[in-house]
């Protein structure tokens, strides 16, 4: 039993060390003083979350656009080789 609460209080603390260094990180970009970004606390993780739901979708769509053209790229590289090896085949069919 003391070794899980030993392990709750450890998270626990890790907790609030991660919630202080936010607040302080957060009081600094924004100007705010950092009892007030504590008390406003789930609005900004919310607020924050919501810029990095963004940043994520910009580097998905991104993401989908160089898959895309390097498709195109692989298939443009495969028709040339299919070319020249039909070519090829012709060449040796009429010698």
């Amino acid at each position: 039993m003391s070794g899980f609460l030993a392990k709750t209080g450890l998270l626990a603390a890790a907790a609030a060390a991660a919630a202080i260094f936010y607040a302080q990180k957060r009081s600094q970009e924004t100007g705010k003083d950092i009892v007030e970004v504590l008390g406003n606390l789930p609005a900004e993780l919310k607020e924050s979350g919501a810029g990095w739901q963004q940043k994520l979708m910009v580097a998905v769509d991104a993401g989908k656009q160089a898959a895309a053209a390097k498709e195109a790229e692989i298939d443009h590289q495969l028709g040339r080789q299919e070319e020249q090896s039909e070519s090829a085949r012709t060449a040796d069919f009429v010698a």
